[in-house]
């Protein structure tokens, strides 16, 4: 493997992570602040319909399609790591809402999907464990 590209790839990988850090933090806590939404344009404005929607489907319409193929890579190939993947991804989505929950007040149907996502990674760490077991 050249090293200079891999070196190059990993730059890349964690300046993304430093970049997305903020956003995370004010998607999660602070989702309608301008810094948030306006930059990334999530809310659809005359000048910006287009782009706001493509954000919005692409952001959430890519997360459920990789945890689609998160789920199925991961348990008919029996991969382990990509079970423990998809788990945080799913994790993660579950803790934002439990976020919501609290800061934005309490919503049923919000309660039922959070709790939903915690069974979802809940057994995807139990399978991913099981084929630890088989081995």
């Amino acid at each position: 493997m050249n090293k200079a590209l891999l070196n190059v790839s990993k730059f890349i990988a964690y300046s993304t992570v430093l970049f997305l850090l903020p956003f995370w933090v004010l998607a999660y806590f602070n989702p309608m602040a301008p810094f948030n939404i306006d930059s990334i344009g999530l809310v659809p404005m005359e000048s910006a319909q287009v782009v706001g929607l493509s954000n919005i489907r692409g952001t959430v319409g890519g997360l459920r399609l990789a945890i689609i193929a998160l789920i199925i890579i991961g348990a008919y190939y029996k991969k382990r790591d990509v079970l423990l993947s998809v788990a945080i991804l799913v994790g993660s989505v579950s803790a934002g809402r439990f976020i919501s929950l609290m800061i934005d007040g309490w919503e049923l149907i919000g309660f039922i999907t959070a709790a939903g996502e915690v069974m979802i990674t809940a057994s995807l760490l139990y399978i991913r464990s099981s084929i630890s077991n088989e081995k």
